[in-house]
Formats: structure tokens, sequence, C-alpha cells
């Protein structure tokens, strides 16, 4: 209806566009819209994380810890075996050094000997990770000490009279360990 059209006693103004209810929540649709999206895209983040921290991540720290763990006692039962002699040597005298990971899961542990049979074992506070190694030494070989992982690591080796000593011990804190043994063995009659 134009302005001459209306009946005279009509006072109303025209219609602007821009006025109805429906133009005013027009300007909104986008905020929400994006807002929403954003929303979810927050809540799949969450969830992703909450699956991945909560599930996924533990149990292959775990499970990866429990390997490396493995991993070390094997290297360290090598080393020690290593450092022992051949049993046609009379007289010995061999420190030799040992390499081991500073942490297993982010927490420091031990490598501990156990005589009876000479074996090793892991001591680690999760107790998933750890174990025992049995160690291919002379029967007459008595080991006993222990390392910390904080520490340099040495296998300190004494062959005497026919018996065999096999001590691990943590080096002084300056002393630095690298892979090469220093090994000195003293032959002659005993």
């Amino acid at each position: 209806m134009t302005r001459s059209e209306r009946p005279s006693g009509d006072r109303s103004e025209p219609e602007r566009p821009g006025t109805r209810p429906d133009d005013a929540d027009r300007g909104l649709s986008p905020v929400v819209g994006k807002t929403l999206e954003l929303g979810v895209g927050v809540l799949f983040v969450a969830l992703l994380t909450a699956t991945f921290f909560g599930g996924v991540v533990p149990d292959y720290r775990a499970a990866v810890g429990a390997e490396l763990g493995d991993r070390t006692l094997a290297a360290a039962a090598d080393r020690i075996e290593a450092a022992a002699p051949d049993p046609g040597y009379p007289r010995v005298d061999r420190r030799v050094a040992v390499r081991l990971p500073a942490t297993i899961r982010g927490d420091t542990y031990r490598i501990v000997a156990d005589d009876g049979p000479p074996s090793v074992r892991l001591v680690h506070p999760d107790r998933r990770v750890g174990g025992r190694l049995r160690l291919a030494l002379p029967g007459s070989a008595a080991v006993d000490g222990s390392w910390r992982s904080t520490s340099p690591s040495r296998v300190v080796v004494d062959a005497r009279d026919g018996s065999l000593s096999v001590r691990l011990v943590d080096a002084p804190p300056g002393d630095r360990t690298d892979d090469s043994p220093r090994a000195t063995v003293a032959e002659g009659s005993a």
C-alpha cells in the first residue's frame, strides 16, 4: 500500500526495511553459527585428548617402559658376562664401564646382583617394569653389589686362586662413563 492509497484516518508510518522482528535475528546468525562451530571443534579436541591421555598413551608408555627395562637388563648382563675372564686366567683385576639409561618411564631404577645362581634384577618403582636375568658365569663366581641409574656404573672383577668375584659398583660422581672398557688383566702364577 502506498501513501496515496491509505485511508486518511490511518496515521501509521510506513514500514521501513529491517524493522521486522525477523530482520534483527538475521544479524546474529553468523555469530551463533561460528560459535557453534568453535564449540564442536573444542569438544572434538577434548575428546581426542581424553582418549589418548586417558587410555592409549599410558598403555603405550607402559609397554615401551617394559621393553626398555628388558633391554637394559639384557645389556647390563651382557657387559657383566663380557667383563668376566676365561677360566684359564689365574689372576685377573678388571674394571669395565657400563652405560645405563638414566630413567625408564621417567623414573630412576637400580640393577641389583643376586648370588645363588648368579643373576641380576631390575628394580623399578613401576611394577610392570623389571625382571630378573641369570648370568652365564662360571659356577665359582660370586656376584654382589648394585648400580643406580643416575650414577656412572662399573663392573669390578677379581679372579684369584680359582675364585671369581664380580662386583657391581657406582663410580664416583665426577667420573665419566663411556663405551670403551677400561680393563687391566694381570697374568701370572697365583
